[in-house]
């Protein structure tokens, strides 16, 4: 098995652009060759029906979430909500792309504004599995162990409850730790 480095966001979604998003650690993750391969830049979402690829971490196949009818990519649900936070982080802290997003691309989650960022159907998933999945041991040794290496942190994993302020429940009212 070929592991790969996978752009959890998918980087054709930005044009490939090789900036700081292309090499930012919170979002890089390894990953099976040849299901990454599958992946290509498919959204994130629920698949039900038709499967074509399961190797028991990730499945590739239909959509049934509302709001997006296509081919998906649906990771494990131990999984789901480090997913949810690596989106979140990537929309803050690269908010500035929104003129590079390929929005072309029907399977891009991302709109071309600073906020909210994601498509309505992408902020309700994304809210969804950040709920269901919380902050496990291992994302905070992974956010500390990219805080020695890069020098930043994502913010979600710290303060999970930083999204519904943001696109969630809570938008409006005033956060405060």
């Amino acid at each position: 098995q070929q592991m790969h480095i996978e752009h959890s966001l998918p980087k054709s979604w930005w044009k490939s652009h090789q900036w700081a998003a292309y090499h930012d650690l919170n979002h890089l993750y390894p990953a099976d060759g040849s299901t990454n391969i599958s992946k290509s830049d498919k959204p994130l979402g629920v698949v039900s029906g038709k499967v074509t690829r399961n190797n028991g971490v990730s499945k590739i196949g239909q959509a049934v979430y509302k709001g997006y009818a296509g081919i998906v990519f649906e990771p494990a649900d131990e999984y789901k909500g480090d997913f949810a936070r690596t989106y979140f982080y990537m929309a803050t802290a690269y908010e500035h792309y929104k003129n590079v997003w390929d929005t072309t691309k029907p399977e891009n989650m991302m709109e071309n504004n600073t906020y909210p960022v994601f498509k309505e159907w992408a902020i309700g998933l994304l809210l969804q599995w950040s709920r269901q999945d919380p902050v496990s041991e291992k994302e905070h040794v992974r956010n500390e162990k990219v805080f020695l290496i890069q020098g930043n942190r994502n913010p979600f994993i710290d303060y999970p409850e930083l999204a519904e302020y943001i696109w969630g429940n809570k938008v409006g009212c005033v956060w405060g730790k």
